[in-house]
């Protein structure tokens, strides 16, 4: 499945349900542009949102922007991770652990003060890194793989 965004043509009736394919969908697989494209969006709408949310309602309405947007993160960092032939699994592990996460920050840590502050979160910080490096530098699989078609192989063409 082919899910390579193309900004040759800047037209927002094509740009949009790319968009919308990149960062809705599971199946395929992205290169590293795409999935950089994807990120460094999801970034800025995390922060401009969540900032404003933030302001209004403290850290649950930040929250629960940072919640929503775990889908699309998570359907990007998938194919991403689909690319690389990888298993999906570690992708759902860390997703799973930033959500239970999240949501533990939303409702004041839940008692676990020190242990939150001090190991949860580091653990979490080292582990996005370690994603993000893997996801965002990593050559994928050339020619197909069990996911799809290699989604530069149309770029070469």
């Amino acid at each position: 499945m082919e899910t390579r965004m193309d900004f040759q043509n800047l037209d927002p009736q094509k740009l949009l349900p790319q968009f919308q394919k990149l960062l809705l969908t599971f199946e395929g697989r992205i290169g590293r542009q795409d999935f950089w494209i994807g990120a460094i969006a999801l970034a800025v709408v995390n922060l401009i949102v969540g900032w404003f949310f933030g302001l209004i309602g403290g850290a649950f309405l930040s929250g629960l922007v940072s919640l929503v947007l775990a889908y699309p993160a998570y359907c990007l960092a998938l194919k991403r991770s689909n690319d690389l032939d990888y298993p999906q699994t570690y992708v759902q592990a860390f997703m799973a652990f930033q959500i239970a996460l999240t949501v533990i920050s939303m409702f004041g840590g839940l008692g676990l003060g020190v242990l939150f502050f001090s190991i949860l979160l580091p653990i979490l910080g080292i582990a996005a890194l370690a994603l993000l490096v893997v996801l965002g530098f990593f050559q994928g699989t050339n020619g197909p793989n069990r996911y799809g078609p290699d989604p530069l192989a149309s770029q070469a063409a």
